[in-house]
């Protein structure tokens, strides 16, 4: 179940969500899967957030002890207002004692798919993989950054973010060493991310990777 907290640093406040593993205790490490959500859920709340969130614990098993969270830009308009913050707000989860750092997960939506772009290219220490739905970024200014593996998933007939975005971040980032697998939803317009995280497999592809892997 979802707990509710806030993340504070200067005049900043962060409302999020964390959702932690069954039997879970901080003397374990645990994989941590981040969740950035869309224009549809701004200007909003926490619990507005968690209504249309499609990352739930009842789809992943046990033996996927996940801690999951998800943040609310609240009355931002984008995420990238407070970019800065955000990604502090990120680095205090990860130093938590109980993270595995190694197994740090990146996902994002629309709006949440260009914040998650943005993020692997700022800061791609960070990040053991990463899945990006109906995304895009600034695949002109795409360098040697972004090594960690990353599925981006798009419909073929979105209209609110064409499926040409993610084609194109897959291809900068791919011809400059990176490797993006991308995933073609045939038929699909926006929503892609409900599919997406209604699969175990989803889990398990992230869960075989881990950072600066070999």
């Amino acid at each position: 179940m979802y707990k509710r907290e806030v993340y504070t640093k200067h005049d900043y406040k962060l409302n999020y969500a964390i959702d932690y593993p069954r039997d879970f205790s901080e003397d374990k490490r645990y994989p941590v899967l981040f969740y950035f959500h869309g224009m549809g859920q701004v200007p909003g709340n926490i619990d507005t957030v968690l209504d249309a969130c499609p990352i739930k614990r009842e789809v992943v098993t046990d033996d996927m002890p996940f801690i999951f969270v998800v943040p609310s830009c609240g009355e931002d308009y984008t995420w990238f207002q407070n970019f800065n913050y955000v990604i502090d707000f990120m680095k205090d989860i990860i130093a938590r004692e109980y993270v595995d750092d190694d197994r740090v997960y990146l996902s994002g939506i629309s709006m949440g798919g260009y914040t998650a772009w943005t993020m692997a290219f700022v800061h791609p220490e960070l990040f053991a993989a990463a899945i990006i739905c109906a995304g895009g970024g600034l695949y002109a200014g795409v360098r040697d950054r972004v090594k960690f593996p990353i599925r981006a998933v798009h419909g073929t007939a979105d209209t609110t973010v064409l499926f040409r975005e993610s084609e194109m971040m897959a291809d900068r980032i791919n011809r400059a060493g990176g490797h993006v697998e991308l995933i073609p939803m045939e038929g699909y317009d926006h929503n892609v991310w409900d599919d997406t995280f209604s699969k175990i497999e989803t889990y398990e592809w992230l869960l075989k990777h881990r950072r600066n892997e070999k």
